[in-house]
């Protein structure tokens, strides 16, 4: 279950205050960090290993599978600099455009 740490918890409403399905969100969330990364030519293994996860871990990130917590974002936006809450904006205009 989703906790408060959770990102997709985070962006669970849209401008509207309409409630976004959280699938949505992990899947926009995972959009943006694969595109980050493969705009910076890092591998998964890379990216991993410099934010301090398991290429494993990233797959199910990067394809929606598995839920990011905050702090892992946060390692990863920092890999790829971003700040964490510059990502979760730029995810939170893609679901308002919609």
């Amino acid at each position: 279950m989703a906790g408060d740490s959770d990102p997709a918890t985070l962006l669970g409403m849209n401008a509207e205050r309409q409630i976004v399905d959280t699938g949505e969100i992990r899947a926009a969330i995972a959009g943006e960090i694969r595109a980050l990364r493969d705009r910076q030519g890092l591998s998964l293994a890379e990216l991993g290993e410099r934010a301090g996860l398991k290429e494993s871990t990233l797959q199910k990130i990067e394809s929606g599978k598995r839920d990011v917590q905050l702090p892992e974002l946060a390692a990863i936006a920092e890999v790829l600099n971003i700040s964490w809450l510059k990502l979760l904006q730029t995810v939170q205009d893609s679901l308002d455009r919609k």
